[in-house]
C-alpha cells in the first residue's frame, strides 16, 4: 500500500490536512514541553542530587545544545528515512531517555538523558514546517501556520505551571513523564497520518562537519561551565576552551571548502542577514534565558512553591501567543527594523522591571513585568522571520530559514550558560549568603536589559523590505 502524501490524502479524504495538523502540533508541543517545564524543577533536582548551579544548568543548556545540532540532521533524515520512521524513531527515542530518567542515580546520567531528548527534538520539530508546506500547498497555509504557532507557543506557557504543580505533589521525576502520553499519541497517530516516502536523492550528509560542529559547542559550553567552579589556568577549564576553538576553525575551514556546506557560511556575507542574527542569538537568550532565570528566582529568592512559579508564566505565554499574531499582522505593514527594535526595547523594559521591584513583590507584579517581556518577544519572531529572509534571494530562503533558527537555539544554550555564569560570579562578589543571592538575580535581570537594549543597533541593519 502507497505511503505517500498524496495516496494519504486520497485515503483520508478532506479532512486529512486537518488530522496531520493536529498529529503535528501535539508531538512538537510534547518536544516544547520538555524543553521548558524543567526549569521550574531545577531546585528539586539540586537538592536531590546536591548539586549547584553550574552543574544544574546543563540539564537546560545540554538539552538546547544537542536541540541545536540536531536540527542539522533533520532534512537529512527526512530525505534518508522518510517522515514517519524519523518521527516514530525520535518520539521512540526520547520515550525510552525519559523513562530511564525516572531510575537514574547521579546527576550526569539525568544530563546525559536530557541531551539524547534534545537531539530527537532537533530531529523531530523541523519535520512539521516542511509537512505544513507541503499538505497545504492548495491553500491555507497561512492558518494552519498560525494554529501549529499558537498551539507550539502555548506548551512553554503550559509546561511549567503544570509541572511546577507534579513536582509540588509528584517530585521532579514528574517532569519527564508528563510529556509521554502525547508522545505515545503522536506516534499512533504517525503510524497512518505520516508519509513514509524517501527522497530518491537524498543530500548528502557532511559527518565530519556535524561532528566538528558538534564538539565545538559542547567543548564552549564546557569551558564556561568549568570556568564557574574551577580557576581558568586548571586544564579542566582551558583544555575545553582549547578544543572549542581548534573544532571551530577546523569546522570554519571545512565549510569553505564543501560544495554542500552543513552550514552555508555564505549567507553572513549579506550585511542585513549578519544583522539579524545578532538579533536571533539576542533573542534566544532572552526565550530560553528568561524561562531559566525567572522560576528560578521565584523560588529560591521570593519563595514560590514549584507550581506557583510556573503559573506566573501561564498568562504570560497567553500574551505571547496572541501578540506573535499582531507581529506577524504588522509584519507585512511595517519594516522589520522598527518592529524588531520596538521587540526589544519592549523586552529590555520588561527586564528592568524586574531588576527594579523589591523582594517580596506581589504576584500580580511580577506576573504583569513577565508578561511584558513575552509581549515584546511575540513581537520580535515573526519580525525575525520576514527580516532575515527578505534580503535573500530565493534560492537562498531554505538556507536562510534553518540558518537563523540554529543561530537562535545556539543564542538559548549560550544564554542560559552564560546567565548562570553572571549569576555564580555576581553572588561570590556580593557575598555569597542569601542576600548575595536577590542581588545576584537582581543584576542578571539587568544584565538582560542592557543586552537587549544594545541588539537594536544591530536591529537597525536589518534592512528587509517594507510590505
Amino acid at each position: 500500500m502507497r505511503d505517500d502524501l498524496q495516496s494519504l490524502q486520497q485515503r483520508f479524504g478532506p479532512r486529512y490536512p486537518q488530522w496531520l495538523l493536529t498529529m503535528l502540533m501535539i508531538g512538537s508541543m510534547a518536544m516544547v514541553l520538555a524543553s521548558t517545564s524543567i526549569n521550574v524543577a531545577l531546585p528539586a533536582i539540586m537538592a536531590d542530587f546536591a548539586i549547584g548551579r553550574p552543574l544544574a544548568q546543563w540539564l537546560s543548556t545540554g538539552f538546547l545544545a544537542a536541540m541545536t545540532a540536531g536540527l542539522l540532521l533533520a532534512a537529512w533524515a527526512h530525505a534518508r528515512f522518510g517522515a514517519r520512521r524519523t518521527a516514530q524513531f525520535g518520539l521512540l527515542l526520547f520515550i525510552i531517555s525519559s523513562l530511564l530518567a525516572l531510575v537514574v542515580d547521579a546527576a550526569w546520567q539525568l544530563i546525559g538523558l536530557r541531551i539524547v531528548q534534545g537531539i530527537c527534538a532537533g530531529i523531530v520539530q523541523p519535520l512539521a514546517m516542511v509537512l505544513i508546506f507541503r499538505v497545504f500547498a492548495d491553500g491555507g497555509r497561512g492558518m494552519a501556520l498560525g494554529i501549529y504557532g499558537l498551539g507550539v507557543m502555548l506548551a512553554p506557557s503550559l509546561g511549567p505551571g503544570i509541572g511546577g504543580y507534579l513536582v509540588d505533589h509528584f517530585g521532579w521525576a514528574a517532569i519527564f513523564w508528563m510529556p509521554l502520553p502525547m508522545c505515545l499519541l503522536a506516534i499512533l497517530a504517525g503510524q497512518w497520518l505520516l508519509p513514509s516516502e524517501r527522497q530518491l536523492s537524498t543530500p548528502r550528509l557532511d559527518i565530519q562537519a556535524f561532528v566538528w560542529l558538534t564538539v565545538a559547542i559542547f567543548a564552549a559550553l564546557g569551558f564556561l561551565a568549568e570556568a564557574q567552579r574551577f580557576s581558568w589556568t586548571m586544564p579542566r577549564v582551558w583544555l575545553p576552551g582549547t578544543l572549542a576553538l581548534v573544532a571551530s576553525m577546523v569546522f570554519i575551514q571545512r565549510s569553505r571548502r564543501a560544495t554542500q556546506p552543513l552550514l552555508p557560511l555564505t549567507l553572513w556575507r549579506h550585511a542585513g542577514f549578519r544583522s539579524a542574527s545578532w538579533v536571533a542569538l539576542t533573542l534566544g537568550l532572552g526565550l530560553y534565558g528568561s524561562t531559566y532565570l525567572i522560576p528560578l528566582y521565584l523560588q529560591t529568592v521570593e519563595g514560590f512553591s514549584a507550581g506557583r512559579a510556573g503559573m506566573l508564566l501561564l498568562p504570560a505565554g497567553l500574551l505571547m501567543g496572541m501578540a506573535s499574531f499582531l507581529g506577524g499582522w504588522l509584519s507585512d505593514r511595517l519594516s522589520a527594523a522598527v518592529l524588531l527594535s520596538s521587540g526589544l526595547l519592549i523586552f529590555a523594559l520588561s527586564a528592568a522591571g524586574l531588576a527594579w521591584v523589591e523582594q517580596g513583590a506581589s504576584f500580580l507584579v511580577l506576573c504583569f513585568w513577565a508578561s511584558v517581556g513575552r509581549i515584546g518577544l511575540g513581537i520580535l519572531l515573526p519580525a525575525l522571520s520576514t527580516g532575515s529572509l527578505d534580503i535573500l534571494s530565493p534560492e537562498e530562503l531554505a538556507q536562510g530559514a534553518g540558518a537563523i533558527t540554529f543561530v537562535r537555539q545556539l543564542g538559548g544554550a549560550f544564554g542560559v550558560n552564560l546567565l548562570t555564569f553572571f549569576l555564580e560570579w555576581r553572588h561570590s562578589v556580593e557575598g555569597g549568603d542569601q542576600f548575595a543571592e536577590m542581588l545576584a538575580f537582581k543584576q542578571s535581570f539587568w544584565l538582560v536589559a542592557a543586552v537587549f537594549a544594545v541588539t537594536v543597533l544591530a536591529a537597525c541593519g536589518v534592512r528587509s523590505s517594507k510590505r
